[in-house]
Parts: structure tokens; C-alpha cells; sequence
């Protein structure tokens, strides 16, 4: 059987608003989605990919055909806690689609040229946050995890703990933790834009999806990029998906994370080649 690929491929980041994003974007007449908002399937290696390949592509809606597509879709209920339920979107015979997927992990822990060889087609789309407030809320979905019992593969501790663990790591020269790490854009933007170029990656804002004006002004802008029909999404743009009740950085440690930030937001503004909404 022949499947749609896909024709989009929000690549990150995590805690940016990525899933709001995809469901905005399914929701358009043109768009279906696959089996899962986020296989994580290009985080894997080579190897694994190349012999997984046909399960990845199994996931998605078949090329011809009208039975209904079911996603399975994680959300956040008003006490934080994680559930699934199944989505149905109904399919017109005839009718053009196309589809795609929101693994966010991808920017971070994906191999540009790996998705490049087997998506050559695919159009990226990366969702980038304060970084501050990102590792904030990452650090928060961390937590979550230990209290369902998931085991972490490694120590986390109070925020200010795992935080000043991380910086003495990146400042003995180590790699960028699990919460710090995501927030280094520049580093981990460059190697894509360098392998698929402004054309085929573009980069929007979490601040912009977060008021319903300008997130319709945003949408608008992903529905050009992806060669789609205009679409009104004012009813849509008042719900996000998958968030976590608010909760507030502690200051101090807002406040030094941000200067530790701040050449990383400067390299970052200088490769988009615009200024920052942070």
C-alpha cells in the first residue's frame, strides 16, 4: 500500500507550543494527521531507521482511499496529568491531502542529513521559546515523569539544583543537559539551516501563538509555506494543547539564567537574521 509522507515536519522544540502548532494544522480541510503526533522516530540512529523505515511510514494516511483517520493524541489534563484520547478526521474521496508530524525532540537529537535523505521533499518548521522559561517548563514535565514513576536516566533534583549541575558541566567543558541543552538554539539550529536552508526551514515564535490575533497572523504565514489554502482559525487559536498549569521561574535563578543566555540569544538572532520577541 502507498502512503502519504510527509509534507511537514515540526522538527522542535520541546515545551514551544509544538503541539497547539500540529493541531492547528490538522485541523486545516487539506491537512491529515498520522497514527501519532510524535513517533521520535529520527532520533534513532542510521541503522534503525533504514530497517524501521516501512513501520514509519505505516503510521501515516494512505495515498487514495476515504475510511476516517484516527491520531492518537497525549494531552495535559487542568491538574497536569497525561492522557490519551483518539481524534477522528474524516476523509473525502478524491480530495488532495497532505500530512506531517511534530516530533520535537528532533532538532536537539536528529542528523539533518538523515531526514534530508529520507524525507528529501519535507518542509521543516521549528517553534522556539524564551529559553529560560523553556528549560523551566521542561524541567516541570520532568518532574511530572518521577512522580508517574518513569524512570529519567539521570538525577534531577529542585530546579536551582539541576540547573547549577548543568552549568558546571557545560563549564567543564561536558555536553549541554537535558534542560539547558534544548534552550541553546544557535547550536542547535545551525547544522539545519546549513543542510536545508531558509527555504525549506522556517522559524516562528512561541510569544506569537500565544495571542489570537497574531497567532492567526502566524498561521497564515505557515499555510503559505506549506502551499495551502488560506484557512480561518479564529475559534481554534483560544485552546492550547498540551499545557501544564502555570507556574512562575524563581527569580534569582531567572535572572542568572538569562545572562547565561544571553550571547546564545545573540548568536541565535544573528543566524535568523532578526530580532528576538524575548
Amino acid at each position: 500500500m502507498a502512503y502519504l509522507l510527509p509534507s511537514f515536519f515540526i522538527i522542535g522544540e520541546r515545551k514551544c507550543g509544538t503541539s497547539s502548532l500540529f493541531r492547528y494544522l490538522v485541523a486545516h480541510p487539506q491537512v491529515l494527521p498520522g497514527k501519532l503526533k510524535e513517533p521520535d522516530f529520527f532520533s534513532h540512529s542510521f541503522e534503525y531507521i533504514e530497517q524501521h523505515w516501512q513501520e514509519y511510514v505505516s503510521l501515516f494516511p494512505p495515498a487514495e482511499g476515504a475510511d476516517p483517520v484516527v491520531l492518537k493524541w497525549p494531552e495535559l489534563d487542568e491538574r497536569g496529568q497525561l492522557y490519551e484520547e483518539e481524534v477522528c478526521y474524516v476523509r473525502q474521496p478524491g480530495k488532495h491531502y497532505i500530512t506531517g508530524e511534530a516530533s520535537a525532540n528532533t532538532l536537539e537529537m536528529g542528523t539533518p542529513q538523515v531526514v534530508q535523505a529520507f524525507l528529501p521533499e519535507v518542509k521543516l518548521i521549528v517553534l522556539l521559546r524564551e529559553p529560560v522559561a523553556r528549560a523551566f517548563s521542561h524541567y516541570r514535565m520532568y518532574r511530572r515523569f518521577q512522580r508517574e514513576g518513569r524512570p529519567l536516566g539521570f538525577e534531577l533534583g529542585d530546579f536551582e539544583e539541576a540547573v547549577e549541575r548543568e552549568l558546571q558541566q557545560l563549564r567543564a567543558g561536558g555536553p549541554p543537559g537535558p534542560l539547558l541543552g534544548p534552550s541553546l538554539y544557535a547550536r542547535n539550529l545551525k547544522p539545519w539551516l546549513e543542510a536545508f536552508g531558509h527555504e525549506r526551514l522556517r522559524v516562528w515564535f512561541t510569544e506569537d501563538l500565544a495571542e489570537p490575533l497574531r497567532a492567526q497572523r502566524v498561521l497564515s504565514e505557515v499555510l503559505d509555506y506549506l502551499g495551502l489554502a488560506p484557512y480561518n482559525y479564529a475559534k481554534y487559536v483560544m485552546r492550547h494543547y498540551n499545557r501544564a498549569p502555570k507556574a512562575q521561574v524563581p527569580r534569582d535563578i531567572g535572572k542568572m539564567l538569562r545572562a547565561f543566555f544571553k550571547p546564545w540569544n545573540e548568536a541565535l538572532a544573528a543566524l535568523l537574521q532578526r530580532p528576538l520577541p524575548w
